[in-house]
């Protein structure tokens, strides 16, 4: 007889294969990097896209910048391959069969995290830009995207990581995650602490990611517009590492690309497409 987290686990992914979106769905016990697996299959040309890797456990997996991911029990982690490209006007039914918009990805991968969040926490999780996500000031969620240029006809791949503290027990985490992170059943909602599964929260990510793509593509301003309410930073004064050294100043939201505008001491706007965020302050 299946254990019962072998029945969760077999649940959930009865539950997304009927959304009709993945055509390639794996859980796995361990494996190096999802990301990486992923990347390599897409090579060996052994899965269907679009494709959705889960492991309870990885040994090498990496944060933005090169920053290793500290992966215990209780983190949800997996990784999605997506075409991306200009989308399909026809929609969500036809999301699995064209190419996801590149446009403003990153940020739109976190809304996601997010919004599947927000339906266990007692806290509303917002986005630091790119897409960290936050409670109560506290990193629970990550993302790390890498794209394969033209790995399939005409089209461009992205493998999205996702990284999410549901039930962690921080004890035995190095220091500096002690001090930073969060889980999501320690600011769950009165009673739903024990919902807030790997689980339960990959099949919130998958209703909450399609439907968002599907906002998307009905209103493709849509993102502009939700941001702000969604946005740890807007409003904040900030320093923010780039290509171009350190900007510093109040951030103002982001432009049509996703670049984060940054207000300096001189009044100066500056614009960030991408870079690392050292500092943030109420000003």
């Amino acid at each position: 007889m299946n254990s019962t987290p072998d029945l969760k686990r077999r649940f959930a992914l009865d539950e997304i294969e009927g959304l009709g979106y993945f055509r390639s769905i794996d859980w796995v016990d361990c494996v190096d990097s999802t990301n990486k697996q992923l990347m390599q299959s897409l090579r060996d040309q052994t899965i269907l896209l679009p494709a959705l890797l889960v492991a309870d456990r990885q040994t090498s997996g990496v944060g933005r910048v090169g920053h290793a991911w500290w992966s215990p029990p209780g983190c949800l982690m997996f990784s999605m391959a997506i075409p991306i490209g200009l989308p399909s006007p026809s929609g969500l039914s036809s999301l699995n069969d064209s190419c996801v918009s590149s446009a403003l990805l990153p940020l739109r991968v976190g809304c996601a995290v997010a919004e599947c969040l927000e339906q266990f926490a007692s806290v509303k999780p917002m986005v630091k830009w790119p897409n960290d996500v936050y409670i109560s000031g506290r990193k629970v969620g990550g993302v790390l995207i890498d794209v394969i240029p033209k790995s399939l006809p005409a089209r461009s791949v992205a493998v999205i990581g996702i990284g999410i503290n549901c039930q962690v027990d921080f004890r035995e985490a190095p220091v500096d995650v002690q001090a930073n992170a969060t889980s999501l059943h320690a600011c769950a909602k009165q009673g739903m602490s024990e919902s807030a599964s790997t689980e339960n929260a990959l099949v919130q990510f998958v209703h909450q990611w399609l439907a968002i793509e599907h906002r998307q593509l009905t209103n493709p301003g849509w993102l502009l517009e939700h941001w702000p309410e969604r946005s740890l930073l807007d409003g904040q004064w900030i320093e923010v590492k780039h290509s171009a050294g350190v900007a510093q100043g109040r951030c103002l939201g982001i432009n049509e690309s996703g670049a984060m505008l940054i207000q300096n001491e001189q009044l100066n706007i500056i614009e960030v497409l991408a870079g690392t965020v050292q500092s943030f302050r109420p000003l």
